[in-house]
């Protein structure tokens, strides 16, 4: 069993966790958990990240942050998730952390760094 505290939450596990492959140049999709396909992004921004099917529980926003992180201000990032409470949790890191959820369409999300 591990604990682990982030920026975004507080994480128990009971199994080893496995590490993400998920940040990639802008055009090329990669994968957050296994979808059967790519998903191409549809913004054109900056970097893409693409949480696949991961829900909140699994740590995409841990994920979001960090790319975010390493922005520079002004810089987009385009996060595909199909699972619906991404949606509901980068909105309210968005409002906490100053930056902006600048549009959402069809599971894409586009996150401007302020």
């Amino acid at each position: 069993m591990g604990v682990r505290h982030t920026e975004t939450s507080l994480i128990v596990w009971s199994q080893a966790a496995e590490p993400a492959d998920s940040v990639t140049a802008p055009a090329a999709a990669t994968r957050g958990e296994p979808l059967g396909e790519r998903v191409a992004p549809i913004f054109g921004a900056d970097q893409y990240y693409d949480a696949g099917n991961k829900g909140c529980a699994m740590g995409p926003m841990d994920e979001i942050a960090a790319i975010v992180r390493n922005m520079a201000n002004g810089q987009a990032l385009e996060i595909h998730a199909s699972d619906p409470t991404v949606a509901v949790d980068l909105s309210a890191w968005c409002r906490m952390t100053g930056n902006r959820l600048i549009e959402q369409r069809d599971g894409h999300y586009l996150v401007r760094k302020s």
